[in-house]
Formats: structure tokens, C-alpha cells, sequence
């Protein structure tokens, strides 16, 4: 993980465990922070999980060698994770469709770990493998969401 994927990861953990301890502006500062890591994984993810520089991904250098597998692989972890993280955002502030939002997320995330687990049986790279705990660790945070969501008795 990238230091700035950190620092967004780690402010959404604050702002959790803000909410928890009933701290004023919490969910604002939980939504500042779940919102970003959203987008960065939406539309960056490509790059983010490939380790390609911001600077240069308009550059046709940056991708050599990288193959359509991994660009595809990437692609849809960015989209299964930043629907996880917008699903979190919904949960802890009592949005509706919490769930529709966290089950998307999930299955796209879950054939994203299946695609990168299938690649690295047969590459052993190091991009499949990070790709498959990352995945993992998020697939782990989404259901425990949703098992609390479910409890609480949320209107679907």
C-alpha cells in the first residue's frame, strides 16, 4: 500500500472509532475520509495498484509490460473496493440502500480475488498477491458491515 492510501485508511479508522466514542463532527470527518479513499480507488485504482506514478499515467512507458490481465485485475479492484468503502460510509451514517451498495461490492470483489488468485496460480507475481490479500481484507470488513447493518434492523 501507498502512503497516501494509508493516511486516508487510517483517518477512516479514527473517524470509526470516533463514532463509537460519540465525538462531535464524526461523521463528517468519516465521510471526508471514506469519500476520498473512494474515489482515489474508483479512478485511480488502475494506477494505484500497478505502483504507476501519478505523473505518469498519460505515459505509454508506464504500462509496458504490464499485460491486459493486470490492467483489467486492477481496474475492477478499484471499482469492488471503492463500492465496499462507499458502502461502509453508508452503513455508519444509516443511508439507505446500504445494502444493495455493500453486496455489489462485494461479488465484484470477490471475482476480482478469484481473477487474481487464478492469475497467480499460474505467474506467481507480486501484483496477484497483494491484489488477493487486499481484496480479502476488504471482502472481510464488507461482510462484518453488513452482518451489523443486518442486526441493527435497517430498513433495506
Amino acid at each position: 500500500m501507498k502512503k497516501p492510501e494509508l493516511i486516508l485508511i487510517a483517518g477512516a479508522i479514527i473517524g470509526i472509532l470516533m463514532a463509537l466514542l460519540n465525538v462531535p463532527f464524526h461523521s463528517l470527518i468519516t465521510s471526508v475520509f471514506l469519500v476520498v479513499l473512494g474515489t482515489v480507488y474508483l479512478y485511480l485504482g488502475f494506477a494505484l495498484f500497478n505502483e504507476i506514478p501519478i505523473r505518469k499515467i498519460f505515459n505509454s512507458e508506464s504500462y509496458k509490460g504490464l499485460g491486459p490481465w493486470r490492467i483489467v485485475v486492477a481496474a475492477g479492484t478499484g471499482l469492488g473496493l471503492s463500492q465496499l468503502t462507499l458502502g461502509l460510509l453508508f452503513a455508519l451514517n444509516n443511508y439507505p440502500m446500504t445494502r444493495i451498495l455493500i453486496n455489489c461490492g462485494l461479488v465484484v470483489t470477490a471475482l476480482m480475488l478469484l481473477l487474481a488468485l487464478i492469475r497467480n496460480s499460474s505467474e506467481r507475481h507480486r501484483f496477484y498477491r497483494a491484489t488477493a490479500i487486499r481484496c480479502a481484507a476488504f471482502i472481510i470488513v464488507g461482510v462484518i458491515t453488513l452482518l451489523v447493518y443486518s442486526q441493527q434492523g435497517q430498513p433495506a
